[in-house]
């Protein structure tokens, strides 16, 4: 075997071993992503994504909110609370407490941007859990355009186009290739601009 082809061959290994441990790692924070916040806040469903406009301007829709586990007896006026419709139970709605009856163990609901206060009242048995005040803007979208399980076919998508990419050098120098051709593309048009046509 020629010199150049072995050192090819350690120069292929030693890439792919780069790209292993990028997907490793990727799969790593995927998997802290998804176990540490469900531990942290108590919650087996801590993450929601804001289908409508009712929150306006204090949630918009592609929101995509972080809710924990909070105590149905701690909740407060004001409070933004996760729950199941008391209409439809296959419907989630983010809303605002607006009144709380400790006797009757019911919450009254607002959306910010509705002018009248949910007809419904919502219960223990409805309630979710209440919004942590973070969330990130738009990503909410993509639960609705991925939904399970075509969400994790598309993170492994994005890991098989790294591990690719890690593998291409070559393409890969050539677009970090390209100031350098553009600068001298650009020098040999100014010393030639003056005198005669360029010619390439």
């Amino acid at each position: 075997m020629a010199e150049g082809d072995s050192q090819s061959i350690k120069i292929d290994k030693k890439k792919l071993l780069k790209a292993t441990a990028y997907i490793f790692i990727v799969l790593a924070i995927i998997s802290a992503v998804w176990l540490v916040p469900r531990v942290a806040l108590g919650t087996s469903t801590p993450f929601f994504s804001v289908s409508s406009g009712s929150m306006i301007p204090t949630l918009n829709v592609g929101d995509y909110i972080v809710v924990k586990a909070e105590s149905f007896n701690n909740l407060n006026v004001s409070d933004i609370i996760v729950f199941y419709s008391p209409w439809d139970p296959d419907e989630i709605i983010v809303h605002r407490i607006y009144a709380i009856n400790h006797e009757q163990e019911i919450i009254r609901t607002k959306g910010d941007n509705n002018d009248y206060v949910d007809p419904w009242s919502v219960t223990k048995e409805d309630y979710i859990g209440k919004y942590t005040g973070f969330k990130i803007p738009y990503l909410g979208y993509l639960a609705f355009l991925f939904p399970p399980p075509v969400n994790y076919i598309f993170i492994i998508i994005i890991l098989l186009i790294v591990f690719v990419i890690e593998l291409l050098p070559a393409e890969k120098e050539k677009v970090e290739a390209l100031p350098t051709v553009i600068v001298n593309i650009r020098r040999r048009f100014v010393r030639h601009k003056d005198s005669s046509p360029l010619i390439l």
